[in-house]
């Protein structure tokens, strides 16, 4: 696959059709899917996996983390791989960043996954100011009437690329965006 060798973690299989679609779409890729958390931990283990590309949760994620991800997220923080992160690190609330996470029992989990990357779609989400790491903004479909009314105050894409690098959050030229 482009020259990578993904594994996705699936702990169990979505029953809404786009879940279904995208397991055989796995599947027809040739791309293996683990399912338990010994698998992940085995798959975790130096030397066979170099990076985790975090797509768990999405934006609309709201604690408490049930299982198994009370314990993924931890062992994933724990790996020591870099993440790159989707839109924006599972765990962290989409408006206010990195929160103290728990479990449906009151056990802490962590504040959330610890990325090293941040790819943002469409615009940076509000909770993302706290982060630390590189930043990508991939949008440039994204039509200047939305962009004014919405006030995302988007960056501006060199020649014909899709994504672009964004500004460290200390800065005060930070885009972000809520939804």
């Amino acid at each position: 696959m482009f020259g990578y060798e993904p594994t996705i973690y699936m702990p169990k299989p979505g029953s809404k059709d786009i879940y279904q679609r995208l397991q055989r779409q796995c599947t027809n890729c040739k791309i293996p899917t683990i399912s338990s958390l010994d698998d992940l931990k085995a798959q975790l283990e130096p030397g066979k996996t170099h990076c985790i590309l975090d797509a768990i949760f999405g934006f609309s994620f709201h604690p408490p983390v049930r299982p198994p991800f009370d314990q993924v997220l931890p062992l994933l923080n724990q790996s020591n791989l870099p993440i790159v992160s989707v839109d924006i690190p599972s765990g962290w609330d989409v408006e206010k960043g990195p929160v103290r996470l728990t479990t449906n029992e009151g056990d802490t989990v962590g504040d959330g996954l610890n990325a090293s990357v941040l790819l943002s779609l469409t615009a940076p989400k509000e909770g993302v100011k706290a982060f630390k790491g590189r930043h990508f903004l991939g949008g440039r479909f994204v039509p200047k009437e939305l962009e004014e009314k919405y006030q995302l105050n988007l960056p501006a894409y060199p020649g014909i690329a899709q994504i672009v690098e964004l500004p460290l959050a200390e800065s005060s030229t930070q885009t972000t965006a809520s939804f």
